[in-house]
C-alpha cells in the first residue's frame, strides 16, 4: 500500500451518501497484488449482478483512533477510527452492508459514485461532500472519474481494527 498525508479542504457543507475513497498514487496495483482491506469480510455481500469486487484501491492509511469506552461506557471495546483512502479511476469497493459500523466519508479530491440498496441508484459524491453510513446500509462504490479519488473515512469499529 502507498500512504499519503491528508490535507482536508472544508469548502462545502457535508451532504448525504456513504462510503470510502482517497487519492495517493497514480497507477492501479497489479492483478497479482492483494487489495488493501477496506470492508470487513463479514460485511461483504453477493447480490445478483451488482459489482462485488474491490479493485483499484491505491491506498488505505490509518490516521488514528480514539477509544470510546472512557467517554461512553456502553461503547467499551470500540473506537472512533480515521482513515484516508485512495481509489484509482475504474476502481471499486465491493458491495457490503454496514453491521454496527456507522461512518462517514468526506471526499477530499475527485468524485466517487455510490450505489445504495435497495434500488442501487447512482449518487455522485463530489470533492467537499460527504456520505453518511448507518447500520443496515448496503452499498458499493466506484470511481467513474478519470483521476484518483481521495477521501477521509471516519467510523466506529472494535479496538485494534486496522
Amino acid at each position: 500500500m502507498l500512504w499519503c498525508s491528508a490535507r482536508p479542504r472544508l469548502a462545502r457543507p457535508l451532504v448525504h451518501g456513504a462510503g470510502v475513497l482517497v487519492l495517493v498514487a497514480y497507477g492501479a496495483p497489479g492483478l497479482s497484488h492483494p487489495q488493501p482491506a477496506v470492508v470487513p469480510p463479514q460485511e461483504q455481500l453477493n447480490h445478483g449482478q451488482q459489482v462485488t469486487v474491490t479493485k483499484g484501491v491505491l491506498a488505505v492509511k490509518r490516521l488514528g483512533g480514539q477509544p470510546l469506552g472512557p467517554d461512553f461506557p456502553t461503547l467499551r471495546g470500540r473506537e472512533l477510527r480515521l482513515r484516508e483512502l485512495t481509489i484509482a479511476p475504474g476502481g471499486s469497493i465491493a458491495l457490503h452492508r454496514h453491521d454496527q459500523r456507522p461512518g462517514v466519508a468526506y471526499v477530499l479530491e475527485g468524485t466517487m459514485t455510490e450505489r445504495r440498496g435497495p434500488g442501487f441508484v447512482p449518487q455522485v459524491i463530489h470533492t467537499g461532500e460527504a456520505a453518511f453510513e448507518g447500520s443496515g446500509v448496503s452499498h458499493w462504490w466506484r470511481n467513474e472519474g478519470t483521476t484518483p479519488a481521495r477521501a477521509l473515512v471516519v467510523d466506529i469499529v472494535p479496538l485494534e481494527t486496522p
